[in-house]
């Protein structure tokens, strides 16, 4: 019985020791993805011949990345960023005729 009992114990042990290191790896993968700082104006160069449609405006999604709607409507004319609590960032990139994408953590949450 006693037996029986340790070998319950270290799988169960064993069992949560891969769920917690498993799910670490996640935790950190999305703390990449979403908590690293904005891209800067300068650093949008590649993007500054890329030119602003209102077609390609209306087809921006939320959940798209910067570096998704950058492809698709060429480096902004200006940009706003707000570092907030626990590294986390809102970004607001403004196109011509008062367009304007609104990021939250590297991702689209609206548009206007």
């Amino acid at each position: 019985m006693i037996a029986y009992l340790k070998s319950l114990l270290v799988t169960l042990f064993i069992g949560l020791f891969l769920l917690v290191s498993s799910n670490h790896g996640w935790a950190k993968e999305e703390a990449l993805r979403y908590h690293r700082k904005p891209i800067e104006l300068e650093e949008m160069k590649q993007y500054q011949y890329i030119m602003f449609t209102i077609k390609n405006f209306e087809s921006i999604n939320k959940g798209m990345t910067e570096e998704e709607v950058l492809n698709l409507l060429g480096k902004p004319l200006n940009m706003k960023k707000e570092h907030r609590r626990y590294n986390r960032w809102t970004v607001h990139y403004f196109y011509p005729d008062g367009h304007v994408v609104n990021f939250r953590n590297g991702v689209v949450v609206g548009k206007e």
